[in-house]
């Protein structure tokens, strides 16, 4: 049986001629922690940076080059009609 390099307990034979030096609990641990670095790392490039018109969003679409005026335009109600379920 080979020894864990990290809790001393023995482990499968089996194991450590596939390239493990850990026992099963020790290498799900350690598993865990490096998928959490990698989850970590990639959230924080996924992040937008808060500069330029990120500050002010709503500038974005005050005006647009067109010369229509963006989302604070008014649109007209098209009719008054009420809808009622069942009708």
């Amino acid at each position: 049986m080979a020894e864990c390099i990290n809790c001393e307990e023995d482990y499968n034979d089996k194991r450590l001629a596939l390239g493990y030096q850990t026992c099963l609990d020790c290498g799900e641990s350690e598993a865990q922690g490096i998928i959490a670095a990698r989850t970590h790392a990639k959230l924080c490039e996924m992040t937008p940076y808060v500069s330029g018109s990120l500050t002010q969003p709503d500038a974005l679409f005050e005006q647009r080059p067109d010369g229509h005026e963006g989302y604070k335009r008014q649109l007209e109600p098209s009719s008054n009609k009420v809808f009622v379920v069942g009708e």
